[in-house]
């Protein structure tokens, strides 16, 4: 692959998986309170239109933040530039008897069950939060996978 296309296909993918979750931590902050109260009689339509209640979703949002923030952390070890390979012996130090290869491997199978566990979450729970979660978790998914040969790609070039 030559190492322009490698380098275009990286920033789109990099781009494509980073609008989903800015998306879906917008969609966690709460809304902001309208700038001035519409008074009754105001707008006619206002006065006839029936209120909807929404159910409280807030369970879904904490099991969502905590998703969000795992998927978080996994696209910034696949930016460019992060030291991935500093953590990852840091991670083989801290926990005995895992070694830095080890510790890439149990990173890489943890990120794949964050993002399907995301995934399904996002398809089974519906809301605001089901499409940024389930795009973000694909991308992030793809990211990860693809990122290390478009790098090696990018490097190898001529």
């Amino acid at each position: 692959m030559d190492h322009r296309l490698a380098f275009a296909v990286l920033v789109a993918l990099l781009i494509a998986a980073g609008t989903p979750l800015a998306f879906a931590w917008a969609r966690l902050l709460p809304e902001d309170a309208p700038p001035f109260p519409i008074e009754p009689g105001s707008f006619p339509s206002v006065d006839h239109e029936v209120a909807h209640v929404q159910p409280s979703r807030k369970m879904d949002y904490v099991v969502a933040a905590p998703l969000l923030f795992c998927l978080t952390i996994a696209f910034l070890f696949r930016v460019p530039g992060f030291p991935s390979s500093t953590v990852l012996v840091w991670i083989g130090g801290a926990i005995p008897g895992i070694d830095a290869h080890s510790s890439a491997i149990v990173v890489n199978a943890v990120v794949a069950l964050i993002a399907i566990g995301v995934a399904v979450f996002g398809a089974l729970r519906p809301g605001t939060l089901r499409i940024p979660l389930i795009a973000s978790a694909s991308l992030i998914l793809l990211l990860w996978f693809v990122a290390p040969l478009l790098q090696s790609a990018m490097l190898n070039g001529t």
